[in-house]
């Protein structure tokens, strides 16, 4: 089983590895808030939602972030702030609150599984595919278990986390 779930996840690495200009992209995006004095304001969905106080509290936290709940409304950010959305899948909520920021012209960064059925404007910002779908290991009995949403995404924020540190390094020279 061991192996199996190793060659499954090295595949969605790889996937990920592929998306390598998305993700410097994403994490350029998210730096303009930074280097603009704004903040990132982060917001995560279902599965992933427990990854918000990591990204905003941890010793690896992205850098002047916060909750994007702690908003009264959208039309509180401005030109030097960010957003960060990131869910298992591109659910009702992440469209709505993804059709509100289109609305108000911000710039944010989404990560989530692409969806095949829905209309996903994904030419509007920045995005970056989870590569996680569906369960990748078969049990003995034809099931499939282990769908990988935390490890994508854990894997996509050190990609972004490690090029934000480099870029703040570079800004303070």
């Amino acid at each position: 089983m061991s192996k199996i779930l190793n060659t499954q996840i090295n595949g969605v690495f790889n996937r990920l590895e592929k998306q390598e200009l998305d993700i410097q992209m994403a994490a350029q995006c998210l730096i303009q808030a930074i280097g603009g004095e704004g903040h990132v304001y982060v917001k995560g969905y279902d599965d992933l939602k427990f990854y918000e106080s990591f990204v905003t509290t941890s010793s690896e936290r992205l850098e002047s972030s916060k909750l994007l709940d702690e908003l009264a409304d959208f039309d509180e950010l401005d030109t030097t702030d960010r957003v960060f959305l990131f869910g298992p899948y591109y659910s009702e909520e992440m469209a709505e609150d993804v059709r509100k920021l289109i609305d108000i012209d911000a710039d944010f960064v989404v990560i989530c599984n692409k969806p095949k059925e829905t209309e996903f404007p994904d030419h509007l910002f920045h995005f970056v595919n989870l590569s996680t779908p569906r369960p990748i290991v078969y049990t003995e009995d034809y099931d499939k278990v282990v769908t990988p949403h935390p490890i994508a995404f854990n894997y996509v924020y050190y990609e972004i986390y490690t090029q934000m540190v480099e870029m703040i390094r570079d800004l303070d020279l």
